[in-house]
């Protein structure tokens, strides 16, 4: 039974359904925030410092050609709420400057550095040091808007392997040459010519290494130190796939792969599930055993599961399988898949 609620802890919807449920909450609470914006490297140079027990709560948010990034600080407080500084760029006027400037940069990449200065200096404050603060209840305090459809890819990496993972990112993207300070060999195999990304790279700390909960089978997070989450956003203006998407992606993960990581679940990685064997090794083989034993017939298996974690076995009796894809122009792609002889649409 324990191994089972392991299982099930990451089932990745391939086990069963969920039927009832139990958890703990908190009250409610308020958040006392400040963030501000600076350069990048003073931000690494207190990684190791004060940067992620400053408070209870810490956001970190890295913006490559700038070479900036935003800490979001925050603690519990009685205090009474306070909203943040407003600003005409925050709402209409600012979502959609922004999301036709992405739109433009369909067809005129190199403007995304440009875009990247512009739209979050308006945000953020242009100088270096820059900050704000709020108190809020904290379902606002943390809540994030997402903007617009996107690819979210995020991997989990060991907490010390952070300022290697942005020092490389950053002299790949930046083109960096030895005679530049902030310059590290970035060893990713792939050209970055004519590449040019969305901002920012969402920097967030977890710390499961000392929980005394049971770990589930497929956890990605690290069993030694606290986890890094580095997530690389790329936006799809009025739904259209970013033209960086697959090379950005080819070397960003192979970055993450570098240094140990391991892929969010729910986010749009690209690894193979050869990759995804080597990570989890004999974890993988039992929950794939505790898997079938629930599940024999394949039921809630499909061609995302056999592709990343149902190995080379047997196809099952109601397992769907993949039988066409179609790919549309300006993004998007429809997939027909079949079950037990029916066919249906996703």
């Amino acid at each position: 039974m324990k191994n089972s609620f392991r299982a099930s802890l990451i089932s990745l919807g391939a086990i069963g359904i969920i039927t009832e449920i139990t958890f703990q909450a908190v009250p409610a609470f308020t958040l006392s925030w400040e963030q501000t914006v600076d350069t990048d490297l003073r931000m690494m140079n207190n990684w190791d410092k004060t940067l992620w027990t400053q408070t209870e709560f810490v956001r970190v948010w890295w913006f490559p050609y700038t070479r900036r990034a935003v800490v979001w600080a925050a603690e519990k407080s009685d205090l009474a709420p306070l909203p943040p500084p407003k600003s005409y760029y925050d709402a209409w006027l600012g979502y959609h400057v922004y999301h036709n400037l992405l739109a433009l940069g369909q067809y005129i990449p190199r403007i995304l550095p440009w875009v990247e200065w512009f739209v979050f200096g308006m945000q953020y404050g242009f100088a270096n040091g820059s900050k704000s603060s709020a108190i809020q209840p904290s379902r606002q305090a943390l809540l994030m808007n997402c903007l617009y459809s996107q690819f979210v890819n995020e991997w989990a990496i060991p907490i010390s392997k952070g300022p290697e993972a942005l020092k490389r990112l950053s002299s790949w993207l930046n083109h960096l040459t030895p005679d530049d300070p902030d310059y590290v060999a970035h060893g990713i195999p792939f050209s970055a010519e004519g590449l040019y990304v969305h901002a920012p790279v969402e920097v967030r700390v977890t710390e499961t290494s000392n929980s005394l909960t049971p770990r589930p089978h497929l956890d990605p997070t690290c069993t030694e130190e606290a986890t890094l989450y580095l997530n690389a956003t790329l936006y799809r203006p009025y739904d259209q796939d970013p033209p960086c998407h697959a090379r950005y992606y080819q070397g960003f993960e192979f970055l993450m792969r570098e240094l140990g990581g391991k892929p969010h679940w729910a986010k749009n990685f690209e690894t193979t599930g050869a990759d995804i064997e080597e990570m989890y090794g004999e974890k993988l083989v039992e929950w794939r055993n505790i898997r079938n034993n629930a599940d024999p017939e394949g039921m809630f298996v499909g061609e995302w599961h056999r592709r990343f974690i149902m190995g080379d076995g047997p196809r099952l009796a109601l397992e769907e399988v993949e039988v066409g894809r179609k790919k549309f122009r300006k993004g998007g792609v429809l997939v027909e898949g079949v079950v037990g002889g029916f066919y249906r649409w996703q």
